[in-house]
């Protein structure tokens, strides 16, 4: 059993959103309960809160956050991670290629680690999604595990096609016409993926568009990789891509808070 990382791209700038005081990744979203000074209180929650504590059930203690221009209150939030239960490091993108790109910042500090993915704009269910994410991937011995969720809405997001093993045979991004119905939200993979990804990106550089995660998933079903899918039938997933999203996540998250109360 290797140690276990979590990657977290949070280099972007929410130009979808507009204006925002700061960080998306940061927005309040949910309370959390705290012991503070021997009393127990509850207290705000952000968003990428959410990632880490799904990342933290399924046993991982260290975090690589990406981050960008200006997303410097992401490090002032979390610091070294140590009151959030982990240890945080942090890795700086110069240019904003695509999220490959990012992710591969974290390849020279990787020694062979599992790596467990998603992103700090998202809200998913059930809550053990990296737990059963991570002994799927064991089990099946894949070099990419993607967890799966229904959607209505694939224009918006990277789909996928499964066989008849839950084996993905394709991944293609944004589609404006499908029938798939399975959105890839999060991720773990091993380290043949690990450098997969960093040969893909040095065998074709940035030649001026940006370069989409899933395109790198379908490279590594076609060359031949284990690419698995594990389909959270009853799950959910939510982002804050743009207003009318945040919009329908802060409502879920009200509705579960009040049936909670």
């Amino acid at each position: 059993m290797t140690e276990l990382i979590g990657l977290v791209p949070a280099a972007g700038q929410a130009r979808r959103l507009g204006l925002l005081p700061y960080s998306k990744e940061l927005f309040p979203l949910g309370l959390q309960d705290l012991v503070i000074d021997g009393v127990a209180v509850k207290m705000l929650k952000v968003i990428s809160q959410h990632l880490l504590d799904s990342m933290k059930k399924a046993g991982v203690k260290k975090f690589f956050f990406i981050l960008g221009e200006g997303k410097s209150p992401i490090m002032d939030y979390y610091g070294n991670g140590h009151k959030f239960g982990g240890e945080i490091a942090y890795l700086y993108q110069e240019r904003l290629w695509g999220m490959p790109f990012a992710l591969d910042l974290a390849r020279p500090w990787l020694k062979g680690e599992t790596v467990l993915f998603g992103m700090p704009d998202t809200i998913f269910a059930p809550a053990d999604a990296f737990v059963q994410l991570l002994e799927r991937h064991r089990i099946s011995g894949a070099d990419l595990t993607l967890g799966l969720f229904r959607t209505d809405q694939p224009w918006r997001f990277g789909m996928v096609a499964l066989d008849a093993r839950d084996r993905v045979t394709r991944c293609i991004d944004k589609p404006a016409t499908t029938s798939l119905e399975y959105l890839w939200g999060i991720a773990c993979w091993s380290p043949t993926f690990t450098s997969f990804l960093g040969d893909e990106l040095q065998a074709h550089p940035y030649n001026g568009q940006e370069v989409v995660l899933g395109d790198i998933f379908q490279a590594a079903v076609e060359n031949q990789l284990i690419v698995q899918g594990v389909r959270f039938e009853d799950g959910s997933y939510l982002d804050i891509g743009n207003p009318e999203a945040l919009v329908a996540v802060m409502e879920h998250i009200a509705g579960e808070q009040m049936q909670s109360s």
